[in-house]
C-alpha cells in the first residue's frame, strides 16, 4: 500500500487507470501492481476490489476519479455480462472501437461507485475546469446524475465548484443528499467566481455539504498562499451575509469553521 503520515494525512485513492484495462497497457500496470494475470474481468474486478480494500487497511477515506480530463462524466449502467463480452473482445488483436471502450469505462466506474458503497469510501470526482483544449462540456457536473442516482448511499465529493457550471452543481447539492460541493481550486482560477458560487450555495445547499477548500498545488508555501486567499474570499461572502442577507455574526462565525474543518472531518470520518 502507499505510505503516508496518518498523523497530518489521510490517502485516497486514484483510479483512473481502472478505466484503462481495455488497453494492454493498462491490464499490464495493474498486473504489475498485484503480481498477477488480469485476464478477465472477474479478475479485473477483483483486482480493483483488492486494491481499494489494500488502501481502505492503510487508512484511505476515498477514491478518486478525474476521468473528465480524457471522457465525458455521462456514464450509464452496463451490466456485467455485456461487459464481460467486451472485455473479451479487447483481449483480442483489434482495440474496442471508441462506443465499446466508454461502455467498459462505463462498467468499472459503476463498480468503483459499488466499492465505495462496499468500503464506505467517499467518491471523489473532478468536475468543471479543463485543460487547454478541454472538452468543456464533459466536465458538466449533471452528467453524473445517473451514477448520484444508482449509488444513493454513497457520498460524492465534487471537486473544483464544477466551474463553469457552479449554478447548476449548487441545485445538484441542493436536491441530492449524497453530494457534498468542493470549492477546491476555484479560489485560484477566479477570486471574483469564488465569491459568487460560495454566497450562491450558502443560500441554496445545505451548509453541512459544503467543503470550503482544497489545493491543487504541491508545495506547503503555495497551499498556505492558496489558504490565505480563499480566508479572504470566505471572510468577504460571510461579511456580505451579516451585513445584506440577515445572517447573524454568530452564524457567520459558524460557517466558517463548518467550511474549513468541521464539514471535512464527517464528510471523511475524521477524528477532529
Amino acid at each position: 500500500g502507499e505510505a503516508w503520515d496518518r498523523r497530518y494525512f489521510a490517502g485516497v485513492l486514484r483510479m483512473e487507470n481502472a478505466l484503462r484495462l481495455d488497453s494492454a497497457e493498462g491490464r499490464t500496470a495493474l498486473e504489475k501492481r498485484l503480481d498477477r494475470p488480469i485476464d478477465s474481468l472477474k479478475a479485473a474486478r477483483a483486482g480493483l476490489a483488492d486494491l481499494a480494500s489494500a488502501a481502505r487497511s492503510d487508512g484511505a477515506v476515498g477514491l478518486k476519479l478525474a476521468h473528465a480530463y480524457f471522457r465525458t462524466l455521462d456514464s450509464r449502467p452496463v451490466t456485467e455480462t455485456r461487459a464481460t463480452r467486451l472485455f473479451e473482445k479487447s483481449l483480442g488483436p483489434g482495440p474496442l472501437d471508441p462506443a465499446e471502450a466508454r461502455e467498459l469505462q462505463d462498467h468499472f466506474i459503476f463498480y468503483l461507485a459499488e466499492l465505495c458503497a462496499e468500503l464506505s469510501l467517499v467518491f471523489q470526482i473532478h468536475t468543471g475546469v479543463q485543460t487547454t483544449w478541454g472538452a468543456i462540456p464533459e466536465s458538466d457536473p449533471l452528467l453524473l446524475l445517473p451514477l448520484l442516482n444508482r449509488f444513493r448511499a454513497v457520498r460524492f465529493d465534487l471537486f473544483h465548484a464544477g466551474y463553469p457550471y457552479a449554478r447548476m452543481l449548487g441545485m445538484l447539492g441542493k436536491h441530492y443528499p449524497n453530494a457534498w460541493l468542493n470549492l477546491a481550486w476555484i479560489y485560484l482560477v477566479s477570486p471574483a467566481a469564488s465569491r459568487q458560487v460560495l454566497s450562491e450555495w450558502l443560500d441554496l445547499v445545505p451548509i453541512h455539504r459544503l467543503i470550503g477548500f482544497g489545493s491543487d498545488v504541491h508545495f506547503p508555501e503555495l497551499i498556505w498562499g492558496h489558504l490565505e486567499m480563499a480566508r479572504d474570499c470566505v471572510a468577504e461572502v460571510l461579511t456580505d451575509k451579516v451585513t445584506q442577507d440577515y445572517w447573524s455574526e454568530g452564524l457567520a462565525r459558524d460557517a466558517a469553521r463548518k467550511l474549513f474543518r468541521e464539514n471535512g472531518l464527517e464528510l471523511y470520518a475524521l477524528k477532529k
